[in-house]
């Protein structure tokens, strides 16, 4: 089991120097500020790029305009056109298999959640030219993830030619992505809440928020440069309708929630479909190409399908659909969507899910006012149908909101639009909790872990939490020594280890009632080595707990035995999922605490105290140089002096006096050796804190 972890962005930019020196600060301001308007203005060009090369590709491969190019009946070739666009993907995935899996925003959020940032050139180009392959060929998908995936490649290499690493290349990556979309919908508001909700999944603090805006303004200043500035959607005057009747925006909500889920679930099904054709030889070359002709075979009875399909949704919104055409072009784009990106092909689907909302809305106030003789709105409905199945399938009730304000540049319908995608929004997420993109995540094995979470679970060792209290039974032993072991101890797991101790099995305490159904007959043949169980899952005992929740979430086990990591398969302990909780908690609170007293290390002043709460206080002291050079926990600091060690700056440079640059903030544990340029913030009694300053000093 793959971890998938969001890593935080509290304190993304690693230079940031916490110093009452106003020009350092500027600094690093001035820096941020430079790389978030480059970057963005880069993953804007990308943008534009992939616009213009989706649209070379439709008028190279099909009509702007079906029917004034073709008065009566499509020719028959048009069926072809989408099935060419499926051989050219399989093409290129069959040449680039590795680059082909890298798929969309769903890889976006594994680059920027354990990859720091990286995203391989070959994957940007390869999602640059066959989403627009796909599209430009008539395929019914959407340009956001190509958008994202392509910004944030290209975001990430420019990110590491400028020497950017670590959490200043992942933040950016996501501003890349979310700048895309800002700049491919023309939507900068949109852009910045994409990248919150969908990459870095609602996990952002306020530090990164800045690089978030000013890369999807830049992104937008670009594509509206090059685009223009006008809305993507033209409607007339919106009729809301009375207080009264704001109820149906809600239902309409609720029912858009409802469509998602089968959506969702539908996609999740056709994914298992194709997966278990190709497993049984099944060619995917044939599969892809039967698709494209399906999608051809709609192109060519109903023209309005093909391609991303604004043009469509600017046709619904001006009323010159019947509803029965409307409700066949919902259906066909429900089913195509899937069926092109789970059998292979590439594209997003922001813009199918407007689509499917487009539809929704109309046949849904329609149907109302044949049924009930209202007067509702459609093109009202319309468009808060599009924002409802948006946030939805998507789960982006915010982006949702945005864009749709964003691509009408009409803010009278607000209202309306924000009870159809909350109520969406509602439905989803309490019917499946996950977005679309998770739920692929876990699919993929994936568990995934927030940036506090991560920290902690990556800054503890197994071997600091491991029990060495352990049954252990030689491969020779009998079966009865085996039950006699089980009997005279609380354990239910013995381990079997060969003469030279190293661990060839394990014997849990449920299969032992296998071995008494036959103890009369075999128990003088049975050994140990016969019961034992040989496929063992193990942790060494440098792993992290990171690396220990993957096991226990993926084998559903209470106990892990640990291995030496000088000598592979000595075993020395074993670790329990109650003790990982525990050091977890223990690490937790102290995190708590360090944060709680944030505020109050910005005001602390070098050689003074801060009183926290009534009796204790903080203060900062440099390391005694008698201390230098040994541990913590070898000081006893808190037995001795009562005090407690809440962070340690390394470095030459005080916290707070600003002094010269300082290198890194550490949570020490009791194993971390004091060096003499440290300093240390102390909290505990107030008069212990005093005297413990007094006696560094004095030292």
């Amino acid at each position: 089991m793959k971890k998938f972890q969001l890593r935080s962005v509290k304190n993304w930019w690693p230079g940031r120097k916490v110093s009452k020196s106003r020009p350092h600060q500027l600094s690093d301001y001035t820096s941020l500020i430079f790389f978030s308007v480059i970057l963005g203005m880069a993953a804007g060009l990308t943008a534009v790029g992939l616009h213009e090369f989706i649209h070379w590709m439709n008028t190279f491969f099909l009509p702007a305009d079906f029917e004034a190019a073709f008065p009566g009946r499509l020719p028959y070739w048009i069926i072809l056109i989408p099935a060419v666009g499926m051989l050219i993907q399989w093409l290129m995935a069959h040449r680039f298999p590795q680059q082909a899996k890298q798929k969309g925003v769903v890889d976006v959020i594994k680059s920027v959640s354990f990859r720091n940032g990286f995203i391989p050139l070959k994957s940007t180009l390869f999602h640059f030219l066959a989403p627009a392959i796909c599209m430009g060929t008539g395929g019914t998908v959407g340009p956001e993830a190509p958008a994202a995936q392509s910004g944030a490649g290209v975001v990430s290499a420019l990110g590491q030619l400028f020497r950017l690493k670590g959490d200043k290349l992942r933040i950016f990556t996501a501003a890349g992505a979310g700048a895309a979309i800002a700049g491919v919908f023309n939507t900068p508001l949109a852009g910045v809440f994409f990248g919150i909700e969908v990459i870095l999944l609602n996990d952002l603090h306020a530090s990164a928020l800045t690089a978030f805006i000013l890369s999807s303004v830049s992104a937008s200043a670009v594509s509206r440069a090059f685009l223009g500035n006008q809305p993507k959607f033209i409607f007339g005057e919106l009729v809301l309708g009375s207080y009264s009747t704001f109820v149906f925006y809600l239902l309409l909500g609720l029912g858009a929630g409802l469509l998602s889920i089968a959506f969702i679930q539908t996609s999740e099904f056709f994914q298992k479909t194709f997966a278990r054709l190709y497993q049984r030889q099944v060619s995917p070359l044939l599969v892809m190409i039967s698709i494209g002709l399906l999608m051809g075979a709609a192109g060519w009875w109903k023209p309005q399908i093909l391609g991303i399909g604004y043009t469509s949704i600017n046709k619904m919104l001006a009323h010159s659909f019947t509803g029965q055409t409307i409700l066949i072009l919902f259906l066909l784009k429900f089913f195509l969507v899937i069926f092109i990106l789970r059998s292979g092909g590439f594209g997003g689907i922001f813009a199918p899910s407007m689509f499917l909302g487009a539809c929704y809305g109309f046949i849904f106030s329609q149907g109302l006012n044949i049924l009930f003789h209202l007067h509702l709105d459609p093109t009202t409905y319309t468009l808060v149908g599009m924002g409802a199945m948006l946030a939805g399938i998507n789960s982006v009730p915010i982006t949702a909101i945005l864009i749709l304000f964003e691509m009408t540049n009409n803010y009278h319908f607000i209202l309306p639009l924000m009870l159809g995608t909350v109520g969406s929004h509602v439905v989803t997420h309490i019917a499946l909790r996950g977005s679309i993109y998770l739920r692929e995540l876990r699919r993929e094995g994936y568990t995934y872990a927030f940036g506090r979470d991560l920290h902690i679970l990556r800054s503890i060792r197994v071997k600091e939490v491991t029990r060495p209290d352990i049954l252990l039974l030689p491969e020779s032993a009998p079966s009865s020594e085996v039950i006699k072991k089980f009997l005279d101890s609380q354990h239910d797991t013995i381990y079997v280890v060969n003469p030279n101790n190293q661990i060839t099995g394990v014997i849990k305490s449920n299969t032992l009632r296998y071995v008494l159904a036959e103890y009369e007959q075999l128990h003088h043949l049975l050994l140990a080595s016969d019961i034992a169980d040989p496929d063992v899952v193990f942790l060494r005992s440098d792993d992290t707990l990171e690396e220990a929740m993957k096991i226990f979430a993926h084998h559903r086990v209470e106990e892990i035995p640990v291995l030496d990591s000088a000598n592979p398969r000595q075993i020395i302990g074993t670790l329990h999922y109650q003790d990982v909780l525990n050091a977890y908690n223990q690490l937790l609170n102290r995190l708590n605490l360090a944060e709680g007293l944030a505020s109050e290390f910005k005001t602390l002043q070098e050689d003074a105290l801060q009183e926290v709460i009534p009796g204790f206080s903080l203060a900062e002291v440099d390391v005694p140089e008698e201390f230098a050079g040994k541990s913590i926990g070898e000081l006893q600091l808190r037995n001795k002096y009562r005090i407690d060690v809440l962070m340690v700056e390394e470095g030459a440079q005080s916290v707070f006096s600003g002094r010269e640059e300082r290198k890194k903030q550490v949570m020490p544990d009791k194993d971390y050796v004091l060096h003499r340029d440290d300093h240390l913030i102390i909290y505990g009694r107030t008069l212990d804190v005093i005297n413990f300053k007094k006696i560094a000093e004095q030292v």
